[in-house]
């Protein structure tokens, strides 16, 4: 079986760098005018690369890196950065990890003059940074070291690319998968899910748990990231492919909608409130749902909490018209406020690049991002998770510059329709109304 696995993901692999070569991956369209990157005028001069450094860098340089994440995360990071400082040994890097209210906070950073000379970057921050300028384009940096785009997943760049310009290096990326307790499904008398599996198979396995067990039969919140690969699976999506108008309001998608719909309304969906967790992956490992769709964050969190707990996970289910699923991802950027951009660009080279992307896998916390290093993960949960962030139709959770008012649109929408406020066809027109006018900036 193992071989087999190894064999589908390569055959998927090839799949999506065919189809990201053929530009199936739109990029923005409304991206302002590249920002001027020169660099400060008291920035010392570059030396030759120490100890195999990516490029080379400014003598004595000193830079802080941030991001978020619990200790797990930043622990990553503290050895990511040892690593970098044998490469790059004239280069002292200072970690401020900040764990809570990282986009507020360093926004602040950033209006005062006081932020980091690296730091994490999301959609939202793109959308804040990349348009006024505020990150460096990395292209030229990259070219130095031998890096190409063509190295990452290319997918995974559509955020963080204005007008060609690669203004953040994508540093992990997660999708989820259909994650459920085989005693759970033993007792109700249902087989554990297949490669074959449809949602409708969900849905009659999550009803049979749901009837014949005292445990939840499936767990699902009204959020828009778990409800993506429903919508993305029957053809639908949340924008067009150059986020003018929304995609709410179609058969595609409210299809979709209804059958969520029609399995809360008979008890067999729960949210992880209805359960007594904070979130279904808890929900999961307090034993009180059979399944549900989570990500390889699984991993750590069942071995660090719920260690006794046995759990598998596979494929999210194939859909109407296809399997796809939905892909979470962040990138490393530049300020272009700092004093030391070379050595901040070596180290987001680095930190990103093959070598460091391998140790990081080892750990279960992260996917690679590179394309040629999927089959490195090793947890076979973790595997099986990872499968669903290569087929063919998984979509990038990116809809422009909006897109968190675009998710919010489908959160509220599924939530009037949990609560009975509203049926599918109106909950999911007036999603439509709110995106569409997220995504035209009003």
């Amino acid at each position: 079986m193992k071989s087999k696995w190894l064999s589908l993901i390569s055959v998927l692999l090839v799949a999506i760098l065919l189809i990201s070569a053929c530009g199936a991956t739109a990029e923005p369209t409304t991206a302002p005018t590249e920002p001027s990157q020169a660099e400060p005028t008291t920035a010392p001069e570059a030396k030759p690369p120490e100890g195999g450094c990516p490029i080379a860098v400014e003598d004595g340089a000193e830079i802080t890196f941030s991001g978020w994440g619990d200790e797990t995360e930043q622990q990553i990071y503290r050895d990511s950065i040892d690593r970098f400082k044998e490469v790059c040994p004239g280069i002292t890097v200072k970690y401020e990890p900040i764990p809570a209210d990282f986009q507020t906070k360093l926004k602040a950073q950033m209006a005062g003059g006081t932020a980091p000379d690296l730091f994490y970057v999301d959609d939202q921050l793109m959308t804040a940074f990349g348009t006024t300028g505020q990150l460096v384009a990395l292209d030229d940096y990259m070219a130095e070291a031998g890096v190409s785009r063509g190295d990452f997943i290319a997918p995974l760049l559509t955020i963080f690319t204005l007008e060609g310009k690669t203004y953040g290096l994508p540093k992990d990326w997660g999708t989820l998968g259909l994650v459920y307790i085989p005693e759970v499904l033993a007792e109700a008398g249902v087989d554990e899910p297949t490669e074959d599996w449809t949602w409708d198979d969900l849905a009659a396995a999550a009803k049979k748990i749901a009837d014949n067990t005292d445990y939840g039969g499936f767990c699902q919140n009204a959020d828009w990231a778990r409800f993506a690969p429903w919508a993305f699976s029957n053809g639908g999506a949340y924008a067009t492919d150059d986020f003018s108008a929304a995609l709410l309001d179609t058969p595609e998608v409210k299809e979709m909608a209804q059958k969520v719909s029609e399995m809360y309304a008979e008890g067999s969906l729960v949210t992880a409130s209805d359960l007594g967790a904070s979130w279904c992956g808890e929900a999961i490992g307090k034993k009180l749902v059979g399944m549900t769709l989570e990500g390889g964050w699984m991993v750590n969190f069942m071995r660090q909490n719920y260690p006794d707990q046995e759990w598998k996970a596979a494929l999210v289910p194939q859909g109407p018209k296809t399997r796809a699923d939905v892909i979470f991802t962040n990138a490393i950027g530049v300020n272009a406020s700092t004093k030391f951009p070379k050595a901040a660009a070596a180290f987001t080279i680095f930190v990103t690049g093959r070598e460091n992307q391998a140790e990081i896998v080892k750990t279960g916390f992260a996917y690679s991002t590179h394309p040629d290093q999927v089959n490195l993960v090793l947890d076979a949960n973790d595997k099986a998770i990872a499968g669903g962030g290569v087929l063919e139709d998984s979509r990038v959770a990116y809809w422009g510059p909006n897109t968190g008012r675009v998710n919010d649109a489908v959160s509220k929408a599924l939530e009037r329709i949990y609560l009975g406020d509203q049926a599918v066809d109106e909950a999911f027109a007036q999603a439509q109304e709110e995106a569409d006018a997220a995504l035209k900036g009003e």
